[in-house]
C-alpha cells in the first residue's frame, strides 16, 4: 500500500521547467517605437539609443523619447548609431545618414549621394573621418577635407553589402561584408573567407578586443581571429546557442555576450553559458548587444524590444516552473539537502533534480494552505497548516487535526537542539508543545505575550525566542521575558527571529527591525533609513549582511556600517533595495518565509513565488548616474534652451524637469537641488520634477545631483542660470515715485487725523472740565454751605462737629476738584497758564512771605502735556505747602526754566533754617518722588541753607 501511494504521488506530480532568470523587458507598452531592435549605443552623456524598424528611442531608464521622420529622420527604418568624438550622433537610416546635432536632426548635402541607400554602420576612423557602410552599395568614406569617396567590389572589397567597420592599433581597417572579412591598408584590400578559415562568409558583427584579437560574428559560428589563424566555435563542437550570430559585446570581465537567432550564450573561459526565452529572454533572435556603463547587459530583439539580464546570481521559480501556487509561506531543507516549499492554497512542493514535486490533500496532507515546515530529530517534515498538523517520513502523511490538537492553525514550527520535542506556535492560541504523544498549550495566561506566535528561535544559551503579534517573549526556567513597545520595540506586530552569528538576537516587525542584544534594544525603522517600514522576516548570509523582505522587495543591511549616531543620509548607505526591477519574481514578501540554505544561498517567498539569490553575487553600483536637466517650463509653458534664462515678471511658476541616467536601479534614484543666491538649501527629492514660485528680480542658478541606489552621488551637478526681470513698477524710478507720492499721502492723511482727534481730544477735555466744575463743584459747595447752615441750629455738640467736619472736608474737596479741573481743561496747557496758577497758588498760601519768581525767556504760548502739567504743578504745590507748614523761611524762590527740545526744570528753594527741616522727609516727599517718576523726571532734595526741590526732565 505504502508502494502505491509513492507511485501515486510521483506520478501525480507535474514537473515543468524549474527557474527562471531576471530579465528586464521594455517594448511598445513601455514606450518603446517598436519591438524589432536593430542596434543600441550608448551616448557620452549616459542615454542609451536604440535603432528600431519603426523610429529613433532615447532611453533613460525610466522613459523613451522618440524620433520619426517628422521630425527630421530620413527614413523611420534605423539601422546604425555611432557616436563621435564631438557628440554628434550619427544615425544609419533605410535611406541615407542624418546627424543629430544639439536635439536637431539634420542632413548633411556632402553626404546626398547615400539617399536612397540603406546603411548599416558607422564608424570615426582616427584621423577623424567618416566610414558609412551600406546594402548592396559598399564602402564609404568621407575624409576631414570634405571628400566622400566609395569603394565597391570593383576596388577590392569582397562584396558590396557591408556590416560593420572597426580600425586597430597599426591602423589597418576590418570590414565585414556578406561575402567574408576585409582588411583595408594603404587603399589595398586583402580579404578572408573560408579559404582562410572563416566558418562562413556571411557576417554581421565585429568586436576588437584589448589584446587586439578580433572577434567575428558569422552565419556560421563565432570566430576569433589573433593576426595569423581563425579559431572557429560552433554550436556542435562548442555548445555555442545558435551558429547564426547577430552580434556580440564584451562583458567587462574579458568575455563575450554572444547574441543568435537562438538566444544567447555568454563566453566566460572557453565555455559557453546560453540563454533562451526558457530563461526569460523575451525573443531568441537578438539582433543587438549592450554593455552599458554600470556593466548591465541589454539584448536587442527580433520582436520583444530590449531586455536587460540582471545577472545569474537570482532564479526565481513560478507555478509556469512547476510550483503548484505562487503564495510561498516557508523554505527548509531536509537531512540530504534538498528543499521542500511550503504555499498557500497549493500544499507542499520538494525541489529536486531542477524540478518540483507536489504533495497536497489528494497525497494526504491535512490542508492545501500551508503555513511552515520544518525537519524533526528522525528526520520527519513537520508541516503546519490552516487546518492542523502534518508529519511526513517520506512514505506516508501522519496529520493532526482539530480533533487530536488544542489548536489547528500551526504557524511555526521549532525543533528545539535538546531534542524535547517539538514546540508549535498556533494563529491565536498560544503555543503547543509536544512530547510523549502529549500537547501542553502555553497562552497569555502563562505570560506569553500573545496568542498569535509567527516565528519561533533558540539562541546560542539554549533560551526560547516567540515572535508574536504582541512582542517578543523569551522563555527560559524563571519563565517569560517580554519586550514590546514600552521597552523600546518599534512595533508589537513581530513577524520573524533570528538568532546572528554573534549571539544577538533581530526580529522583524510591523515597523522596522530591532536587535535585542543582553536586554537592550536597537529599533531600526524607515526614519533610520530603512527603505520601507514592514518587515516579514530577516535573515544573515554568510558576508554578515542581514537581507530583510518588505512590501517593495527585499533590503540587504550592512549592520557593521550603521550607527544609531549617524546622520541619515550616513544611515542610509547601510541599504540596499533590490526589487522586481533588479530581478526579484515579485515585490511583496511573505511573514517569515525567508530561509537559508547549507550552500550560503538565500530564498524569498513572496506573493508572486520564489525567489532564489546568491548573495556573493550583489555588487556595489560604483557609477554615479549623470543628471541632465532636461526640460524647463515657465507657468506651465515650455521653454526651449536652458541657458541663461529669463523670467518675466508676470510669470508665477518655473518647473525643472531632469533625470539621473541610472539603469541598474532607476526607479531608486534619489535627488538634492537647491537654488544659489536664494537660500542655497539642499533639498532631497525622489520625484524628477520640481515646481518652484518664482523670486524677487535677480540671478539665480538651479543646481540638482543625483543619488544611485548604493548612495553614489553624481560626479557633477547639473545646472540651469535663469534670471527673473523686475517689473516697472520696482524699477527705482517708479519705487522713489511711489515712495514720495505715499510720504506725502501718509503725511497728510496723519496729520489731518492728528489734528483732528486731538480737536475731538481738546473738546472732550473742555466738556469734562465744565461738567466737574459746574456739577460736582457745585454740588460739594452746597454740602459746605448745607453744613455751615446746620450747625447754627440747636442740634447736639457731637453732631455739630460731624457736620463740621462734613463742611470742612467738602471745601477740601472742592479744592481739590479745582486742581483736577483745571489739569483736564484744555483752556489750559500752555506754560503761562501754569506759571499764572502757580502764582496764584503761593499768593494765596504764603501772602505773608516774600516770593521771587524766576521764569526766564519762557514761551508762554508753549503746549505742556497734560501728565507734565499737573504733575509738575502738584510737585511746586506741594512743596509750598511743606514751606507753608515747615519752614520758617521769609523767602521764597521759585524757577522755572525751558531748555529747549521739551526740557525743563523746577526749582522751589527757601531760606529757612536748618533745625527746622526735620519734618520733610515724610509723606510730602515721597509724593513728590512718585509724581517725579511718573512723568520720567529727576527729583533732589537739598536741606542746606534752606530747603530745596529740584525736578528736572524732558516733555514726551
Amino acid at each position: 500500500m505504502k508502494r502505491f501511494l509513492l507511485i501515486l504521488l510521483l506520478a501525480s506530480s507535474a514537473p515543468a521547467a524549474a527557474q527562471q532568470l531576471p530579465f528586464r523587458s521594455y517594448s511598445i507598452e513601455r514606450g518603446l517605437s517598436e519591438s524589432v531592435v536593430n542596434r543600441m549605443m550608448q551616448d557620452s552623456e549616459g542615454y542609451i539609443w536604440i535603432a528600431t524598424s519603426y523610429g529613433l528611442n532615447r532611453f533613460d531608464g525610466l522613459d523613451f523619447t522618440n524620433y520619426y521622420e517628422e521630425d527630421g529622420l530620413l527614413s523611420n527604418d534605423i539601422h546604425a548609431l555611432y557616436e563621435d568624438r564631438a557628440g554628434r550622433l550619427w544615425i544609419g537610416t533605410e535611406n541615407g545618414v542624418n546627424v543629430m546635432e544639439e536635439d536637431s536632426i539634420r542632413t548633411r548635402s556632402v553626404l546626398n549621394p547615400l539617399q536612397g541607400t540603406t546603411v548599416r554602420t558607422i564608424f570615426q576612423d582616427e584621423a577623424g573621418g567618416y566610414w558609412f557602410g551600406t546594402d548592396s552599395h559598399g564602402l564609404w568614406h568621407l575624409d576631414i577635407s570634405g571628400t566622400l569617396s566609395q569603394y565597391l567590389v570593383d576596388n577590392g572589397l569582397p562584396d558590396n553589402s557591408v556590416r560593420d567597420i572597426v580600425q586597430d592599433g597599426a591602423g589597418n581597417y576590418w570590414i565585414a561584408t556578406r561575402g567574408g572579412l576585409a582588411r583595408l591598408r594603404d587603399d589595398t584590400f586583402t580579404n578572408f573567407t573560408v579559404e582562410e578559415g572563416l566558418p562562413e562568409v556571411l557576417l554581421r558583427d565585429l568586436y576588437l578586443d584589448s589584446e587586439g584579437v578580433l572577434w567575428i560574428a558569422t552565419r556560421g559560428g563565432l570566430s576569433q581571429y589573433d593576426g595569423s589563424e581563425f579559431r572557429n566555435y560552433t554550436q556542435d563542437e562548442d555548445s555555442l546557442v545558435n551558429d547564426r550570430v547577430q552580434s556580440l559585446s564584451p562583458d567587462g570581465e574579458g568575455g563575450l555576450w554572444v547574441g543568435t537567432e537562438e538566444g544567447v550564450s555568454h563566453m566566460s573561459g572557453g565555455t559557453f553559458t546560453n540563454y533562451s526565452v526558457d530563461q526569460g529572454l523575451t525573443n531568441n533572435i537578438v539582433h543587438a548587444t549592450l554593455l552599458d556603463r554600470e556593466q548591465n547587459i541589454w539584448f536587442g530583439t527580433f520582436g520583444g524590444g530590449i531586455t536587460a539580464f540582471l545577472g545569474d546570481h537570482i532564479r526565481n521559480f513560478t507555478v509556469e516552473n512547476g510550483l503548484p501556487n505562487n503564495v510561498i509561506t516557508s523554505i527548509t531543507q531536509d537531512n540530504l539537502g534538498e528543499h521542500w516549499v511550503t504555499t498557500y492554497g497549493g500544499g507542499l512542493a520538494h525541489y529536486e533534480d531542477q524540478r518540483f514535486v507536489t504533495y497536497n490533500e489528494f497525497h494526504g496532507l491535512v490542508d492545501n494552505k500551508v503555513y511552515t515546515a520544518e525537519l524533526s530529530d528522525q528526520n520527519d517534515l513537520l508541516i503546519g497548516t490552516r487546518w492542523g498538523l502534518s508529519i511526513y517520513n517520506g512514505i506516508v502523511f501522519y496529520n493532526y487535526d482539530e480533533d487530536r490538537l488544542p489548536s489547528r492553525k500551526i504557524r511555526t514550527i521549532h525543533n528545539p537542539s535538546r531534542g524535547e520535542g517539538f514546540w508549535l506556535g498556533t494563529y491565536g492560541d498560544g503555543l503547543l508543545h509536544y512530547d510523549d504523544e502529549q500537547f501542553q498549550s502555553y497562552t497569555t495566561e502563562d505570560g506569553l505575550a500573545n496568542n498569535t506566535v509567527m516565528d519561533i528561535t533558540e539562541d546560542n544559551r539554549g533560551r526560547l525566542w516567540f515572535a508574536t503579534y504582541g512582542g517578543v517573549s523569551m522563555l527560559e526556567e524563571g519563565g517569560y521575558t517580554n519586550y514590546t513597545l514600552a521597552e523600546g520595540l518599534p512595533n508589537n506586530g513581530v513577524m520573524d527571529a533570528l538568532r546572528a552569528e554573534n549571539g544577538d538576537m533581530w526580529f522583524s516587525t510591523h515597523e522596522g527591525i530591532a536587535r535585542i542584544s543582553d536586554g537592550e534594544i536597537m529599533a531600526v525603522t524607515t526614519g533610520d533609513g530603512l527603505p520601507d517600514e514592514v518587515c516579514y522576516f530577516i535573515l544573515q548570509d554568510e558576508q554578515g549582511y542581514f537581507w530583510i523582505g518588505t512590501n517593495r522587495g527585499v533590503v540587504r543591511f550592512d549592520a557593521e556600517r550603521y550607527s544609531e549616531d549617524q546622520t541619515l543620509a550616513e544611515k542610509r548607505k547601510a541599504f540596499k533595495l533590490i526589487t522586481q526591477d533588479q530581478g526579484l519574481v515579485a515585490n511583496e514578501m511573505n511573514a517569515s518565509a525567508g530561509y537559508t540554505d547549507d550552500r550560503g544561498m538565500l530564498w524569498f517567498g513572496s506573493v508572486g513565488g520564489l525567489t532564489r539569490l546568491d548573495p556573493s553575487g550583489v555588487q556595489i553600483n560604483s557609477t554615479p548616474p549623470k543628471v541632465h536637466v532636461e526640460a524647463v517650463s515657465v507657468s506651465g509653458e515650455s521653454v526651449r534652451g536652458v541657458d541663461n534664462l529669463q523670467i518675466g515678471s508676470d510669470n508665477h511658476t518655473i518647473s525643472f524637469h531632469f533625470i539621473g541616467l541610472n539603469f541598474t536601479a532607476p526607479e531608486q534614484v534619489v535627488y538634492e537641488y537647491r537654488i544659489r543666491n536664494a537660500d542655497n538649501v539642499w533639498r532631497r527629492t525622489t520625484q524628477r520634477q520640481v515646481q518652484l514660485s518664482t523670486y524677487l528680480p535677480g540671478s539665480y542658478e538651479f543646481e540638482v545631483r543625483a543619488q544611485n541606489e548604493d548612495g553614489i552621488w553624481s560626479a557633477e551637478t547639473a545646472t540651469v542660470s535663469f534670471t527673473v526681470l523686475a517689473p516697472f513698477w520696482m524699477q527705482w524710478w517708479f519705487v522713489m515715485l511711489a515712495a514720495l507720492v505715499f510720504a506725502g499721502a501718509f503725511y497728510f492723511i496723519y496729520h489731518y487725523y492728528r489734528t483732528r482727534k486731538l480737536v475731538e481730544i481738546e473738546r472732550m477735555r473742555v466738556r469734562i472740565a465744565s461738567d466737574l466744575h459746574d456739577d460736582v463743584g457745585s454740588a460739594l459747595t452746597e454740602i459746605a454751605l448745607q453744613s455751615d447752615f446746620l450747625q447754627t441750629l440747636d442740634v447736639r455738640e457731637g453732631l455739630k462737629e460731624s457736620l463740621h467736619q462734613i463742611g470742612e472736608q467738602s471745601r477740601k474737596i472742592v479744592t481739590s476738584l479745582d486742581d483736577i479741573v483745571w489739569s483736564i481743561d484744555a483752556r489750559n496747557d500752555t506754560l503761562g497758564d501754569l506759571t499764572d496758577r502757580m502764582q496764584d497758588y503761593i499768593n494765596n498760601v504764603l501772602p505773608d512771605r516774600e516770593v521771587h519768581y524766576e521764569f526766564g525767556d519762557l514761551d508762554m504760548d508753549k503746549i505742556l502735556d497734560v501728565p507734565v502739567k499737573e504733575n509738575l504743578y502738584l510737585i511746586f504745590k506741594e512743596a509750598v505747602n511743606n514751606v507753608a507748614k515747615h519752614s520758617d523761611a521769609d523767602r521764597v524762590t521759585v524757577r522755572l526754566v525751558n531748555k529747549g527740545s521739551g526740557s525743563f526744570d523746577l526749582v522751589v528753594r527757601d531760606n529757612g533754617s536748618i533745625s527746622n527741616h526735620k519734618r520733610k522727609s515724610g509723606q510730602g516727599m515721597r509724593n513728590m518722588k512718585m509724581r517725579a517718576n511718573r512723568i520720567g523726571a529727576d527729583i533732589e532734595f537739598t536741606n542746606t541753607e534752606g530747603f530745596t526741590v529740584h525736578v528736572s526732565g524732558e516733555q514726551s
